[in-house]
């Protein structure tokens, strides 16, 4: 008899609010025997807020360096898939938990790699995006009528992407703030139209001026630029 193996299932949570996590999401995180969170706690509390009981099941976090040393990144990376192979190969399902959705710009998209390597089924759950939550906070209508809509890493060459026709999302801004606020003081044909740091979370916050962002360096922070 073929020996049963697990299935990997990438979950997105959401951006902060435990009531935009789906039904689907919590359906599945009940049925899964291991969760990996992100370390830092924000994906947990989410999950929390919507599964009070989730102390339950087994947990596993993970912290993930904040660098471009590719290999400081895949060791982690299979350091991570490693610990999920485990039980997958004994047969049990492992959700690996990401804030907004599992396929932007996550961690996860690594991992599934390394799981299709070898075999295993993977399954997605979708979550509402970041960005969309962010938009829905500053009251933006996106990709009206031919209106392009880019979504940018705050790592990319901030000159290069404001050249971009229409409407540019600039996610994970982190330490790279500065230079946006360079590149928008010498480029004014451009509008800043909102950002929003933290989404959803208790210490949320909504700016619409350009004027009223602050030097704080936060890596949850989405900007709106025309």
């Amino acid at each position: 008899m073929e020996k049963m193996t697990g299935t990997l299932y990438g979950i997105g949570v959401g951006c902060g609010n435990p009531s935009d996590i789906t039904a689907h999401a919590t359906r599945i995180l009940n049925t899964c025997n291991v969760i990996v969170f992100p370390s830092g706690k924000r994906a947990y509390d989410i999950v929390k807020g919507a599964i009070p009981d989730i102390d339950s099941k087994k947990l596993k976090f993970f912290s993930f360096p904040m660098t471009h040393n590719a290999d400081m990144l895949s060791e982690r990376r299979k350091e991570i898939y490693e610990y999920a192979k485990t039980y997958l190969t004994d047969g049990k399902s492992v959700g690996f938990v990401t804030i907004g959705d599992v396929l932007i710009y996550s961690t996860f998209s690594y991992i599934k790699e390394l799981a299709d390597r070898d075999g295993f089924p993977v399954e997605i759950v979708s979550g509402i995006p970041s960005f969309m939550s962010c938009a829905g906070k500053l009251g933006l209508v996106l990709g009206q009528d031919d209106e392009e809509i880019h979504i940018i890493p705050g790592s990319a060459d901030i000159d290069t992407a404001l050249a971009l026709p229409g409407i540019k999302i600039f996610m994970k801004l982190g330490k790279h703030l500065p230079e946006l606020k360079n590149a928008l003081a010498r480029k004014p044909e451009h509008d800043f139209l909102g950002a929003v740091i933290r989404c959803g979370m208790p210490d949320e916050k909504v700016i619409t001026e350009i004027s009223e962002v602050s030097q704080e360096k936060s890596y949850l922070m989405t900007a709106f630029i025309r």
